[in-house]
């Protein structure tokens, strides 16, 4: 993670964003140990035809 964010910032890019399922507690820990936050959510933003809808994170690290 941290190789691909200090690549980010040499390229010049202001900011990184992602996507994680709200239910996918270890993908958000580490996001937000990588200083990444929440920016939005979207109740219905992912459908499994195994588990239905999902609760999709928005979050963006500033560069």
């Amino acid at each position: 993670m941290t190789s691909c964010i200090e690549c980010a910032k040499a390229a010049g890019y202001s900011q990184l964003e992602l996507n994680v399922i709200a239910e996918n507690v270890r993908a958000l820990s580490m996001y937000e140990k990588a200083g990444f936050v929440e920016y939005g959510r979207n109740p219905k933003g992912f459908h499994s035809h195994m588990t239905g809808f999902q609760e999709v994170i928005y979050m963006r690290l500033e560069l």
